[in-house]
C-alpha cells in the first residue's frame, strides 16, 4: 500500500473507532476545543499559555481552563529527520512548570488552582518515529481542598510528507496517579493527526477515550481539537 493510502487507511480505522464509540449509550460524548500559544525565547527556553473547555474528571460538569507557562529546552536532536514546527520536539528533554485555573460553567460549583511540574524526555528510534514520555505532578487545590496527582503519557508520532503535503499521525496512553484516593484511577487512550500550517499553526484533530473508576461518568469518547500557534523572538 502507498504511503498516503496508509495513512488515508489510518484515518478511516480512527473515524470508525470514533462513530463506533460515541453510538454506545452507556458512554457519554463531548467536543473538546483547546488552544495551544507558544513563544520561542532565546537560549532554549519558551512561554506557553493554554485556554480550552473540557468535562472535569471528578465530577462531569463542563469546565473552561486557562493557564500559563515557561520551560526550558536541552541537547537537540541530531538523527537526521523532518523538522518539526514545534521546537519542544527537536528536542531530547524539555522541563517546566506553570499554573492552571479551572472554573466550572454548568452544574455544581467548583474551582480549581493547579500548579503544575513537568519533564518529558524524548528520542527519535528512526528518522520519522517521534517517541516521548511526559511525567507531570499536579499540585491541586479543589474548592480550597489540597491534592496531589501524577500523571505519565507515552506518546508516538510519524512522520509523513506526500507530494510537499506534511502531516503527523499520533497515539498516546496516559495514567493517573490520584494522591486523595491513593490509586491509579483514570487512562486515556488518544489516536490523532498534526496538521502543519507553514511555521506558525499547528492544528491537531483526535479521538480520545477515557476511563475512570472514580469519574461521572465513568467513560467517556471525546472528539478534540487543538489549535497550537508558535511565535519566536
Amino acid at each position: 500500500m502507498k504511503p498516503l493510502g496508509r495513512a488515508l487507511f489510518v484515518i478511516a480505522l480512527l473515524m470508525a473507532s470514533g462513530v463506533s464509540a460515541f453510538s454506545q449509550s452507556e458512554t457519554a460524548g463531548e467536543f473538546w476545543p483547546e488552544a495551544y500559544v507558544f513563544y520561542q525565547l532565546p537560549e532554549n527556553w519558551r512561554l506557553l499559555a493554554i485556554a480550552g473547555s473540557k468535562t472535569s474528571e471528578e465530577t462531569g460538569y463542563r469546565q473552561v481552563n486557562a493557564g500559563i507557562g515557561i520551560g526550558h529546552q536541552w541537547m537537540r536532536i541530531t538523527k537526521p529527520h523532518l523538522e518539526n514546527i514545534d521546537p519542544d520536539k527537536e528536542h531530547l528533554l524539555v522541563a517546566g512548570g506553570g499554573y492552571e485555573n479551572l472554573q466550572t460553567v454548568s452544574g455544581k460549583s467548583k474551582s480549581e488552582n493547579r500548579m503544575v511540574l513537568e519533564g518529558m524526555p524524548g528520542f527519535r528510534p528512526l528518522s520519522r518515529l517521534l517517541v516521548r514520555d511526559r511525567n507531570r505532578v499536579e499540585f491541586r487545590w479543589i474548592d480550597g481542598v489540597y491534592s496531589t496527582r501524577y500523571r505519565n503519557e507515552l506518546s508516538a508520532e510519524y512522520d509523513l510528507l506526500i507530494h510537499h503535503f506534511r502531516f503527523s499521525p499520533y497515539g498516546c496512553a496516559e495514567t493517573y496517579y490520584n494522591g486523595a484516593t491513593a490509586s491509579w484511577n483514570e487512562e486515556q487512550y488518544t489516536a490523532g493527526v498534526e496538521w502543519p500550517v507553514k511555521r506558525v499553526l499547528q492544528i491537531q484533530t483526535y479521538y480520545l477515550r477515557q476511563n475512570c473508576s472514580t469519574c461521572t461518568p465513568p467513560h467517556l469518547n471525546v472528539a478534540g481539537l487543538t489549535l497550537n500557534f508558535y511565535f519566536h523572538k
